[in-house]
């Protein structure tokens, strides 16, 4: 039971429960107060406290961990009393901000890219996944989530398995084509091939640390690590690798499909969004000039 209760939320969703409970214990330690189960005016206090000095989004996650280990306790949540709904949408209102987003990664950014990269086999890893999670719109943890097996090359291009996502922790899996791309310099399917050749690969982890001296290891690549990939390959590319982290890929594919005029259905099926208002930014930033009612002004 233990075990099928743990399963039910990401290992690092865990963690980042655990670190923020931990916080919460001791601030109510300070304090003589109980922390399981613990009065709504002690979470109210608390979420008071540390407004402005913590982001929305962690106060939320810290809410989100106290209300799963007082259901776990069979306890009821003191998120849900109306003391504490009415702080938490005060807090809101006064340090509402703007999330951060990275930079996009457009076609012209990853040919930029991509253009820099030698025949070396840590350039052409990271041709093979730059270009394939660009094309692929497809999370970091999915890209080193990928084995050997899951990939397979046919007469229209590449079919990706996609076995577990962000958006799919029942693992119901979902399948991903990335057809030839019209210019061999950046064609997704041609980097992956390329990959293979100078990787000796046929199972396991698909992308794999490279050292320094350029001999491959057994190590799956972590998700981390293709942001750091983004930031090296655009530093060299002269563009601000501050401005880019491994969302990058997959922000750049919705930015740039709809702003070529994909339908959006087109593009949530290929990105596997499972709402639409998950992608409107996108959109908005997508179809900025496209479709534009100031262009029609005459001015």
């Amino acid at each position: 039971m233990r075990e099928y209760a743990e399963a039910s939320r990401a290992p690092n969703t865990w963690r980042a429960y655990q670190s923020d409970l931990r916080h919460f214990a001791a601030r109510c330690a300070e304090r003589g107060l109980e922390p399981l189960p613990a009065a709504a005016t002690t979470v109210a206090a608390y979420l008071a406290d540390h407004a402005g000095a913590l982001s929305t989004a962690t106060l939320e996650r810290r809410l989100y961990a106290l209300s799963a280990l007082h259901r776990a306790g069979s306890f009821d949540s003191p998120a849900d009393a109306p003391e504490v709904q009415a702080v938490w949408s005060g807090i809101k209102r006064t340090h509402r901000t703007a999330r951060t987003q990275k930079t996009p990664t457009l076609t012209k950014v990853i040919a930029a890219m991509v253009a820099e990269l030698g025949e070396r086999r840590i350039d052409v890893r990271d041709r093979a996944l730059l270009l394939m999670g660009f094309a692929g719109a497809f999370r970091r943890s999915e890209l080193v989530a990928f084995d050997a097996e899951d990939i397979t090359d046919t007469d229209d291009g590449l079919r990706l398995a996609v076995r577990r996502s962000k958006a799919d922790q029942e693992g119901a899996g979902d399948a991903v084509g990335l057809p030839y791309g019209s210019n061999p310099a950046t064609c997704p399917v041609r980097a992956w091939r390329a990959w293979l050749e100078v990787s000796g690969i046929t199972e396991g982890a698909a992308f794999r640390a490279v050292d320094r001296h350029d001999r491959l290891s057994s190590r799956r690549l972590t998700a981390d690590a293709v942001a750091t990939i983004v930031k090296r390959r655009a530093a060299a590319a002269g563009l601000d690798a501050t401005a880019f982290a491994g969302h990058s890929l997959r922000a750049g594919f919705a930015t740039e499909a709809f702003g070529q005029g994909v339908p959006e259905f087109s593009v949530m099926r290929h990105g596997r969004w499972k709402s639409a208002s998950s992608m409107r930014g996108y959109i908005r930033e997508g179809s900025l000039f496209r479709d534009n009612a100031a262009a029609k002004l005459g001015l």
